[in-house]
């Protein structure tokens, strides 16, 4: 007996062609919604993956080893080619890439974050390392060099490292 399908017989009542076609198509459109339009990675991404994966493995069985990977190449050669085409166009990349810039005097420099070295301040969240603290009148993403701080509890700056702030518990 022959795991593929003689001339006339259906799979759940369609042509194997058409069963194959169907579940890429469907899986396709499950996984652009995916992509496009719901945010993370949930329900129509995870049935988007296994209907894609029927549609090959029904090609395999139903139409032989040839059209089964036939049907893979052709699966990896849309897909790559739907990427590429929705990348260049700006309305779609532009909601998978971030394109702003910050302008140049607009962040943080590390330059100016050197002079408050020495000044204390107060913690804002636990520390534990790491938190923010308000640190002559500017919050401030620190690290604390001894452990776990308590919110509210006093600091003082110990050393910065580029945007590294180090700090300690005040006594």
């Amino acid at each position: 007996m022959s795991i593929f399908c003689e001339a006339g017989t259906t799979v759940l009542g369609f042509e194997p062609v058409a069963l194959v076609i169907t579940l890429l198509v469907v899986g396709m459109v499950f996984l652009g919604v995916e992509i496009l339009i719901l945010p993370g990675f949930g329900v129509a991404g995870v049935l988007g993956i296994l209907l894609l994966i029927g549609g090959i493995t029904a090609a395999w069985l139903t139409l032989g080893t040839a059209w089964g990977v036939i049907t893979i190449v052709a699966t990896v050669a849309l897909w790559t080619g739907l990427v590429v085409i929705a990348f260049r166009t700006k309305a779609i990349r532009g909601r998978l890439v971030l394109d702003t810039q910050l302008e140049r005097g607009k962040g943080t420099a590390a330059e100016e974050l050197t002079d408050i070295i020495g000044k204390s301040g107060e913690a804002k969240t636990d520390l534990h390392p790491s938190g923010i603290a308000l640190v002559d009148g500017q919050r401030i993403d620190v690290v604390s060099d001894g452990g776990y701080v308590e919110r509210g509890q006093k600091i003082k700056v110990v050393d910065v490292d580029g945007p590294r702030v180090v700090v300690v518990p005040s006594k």
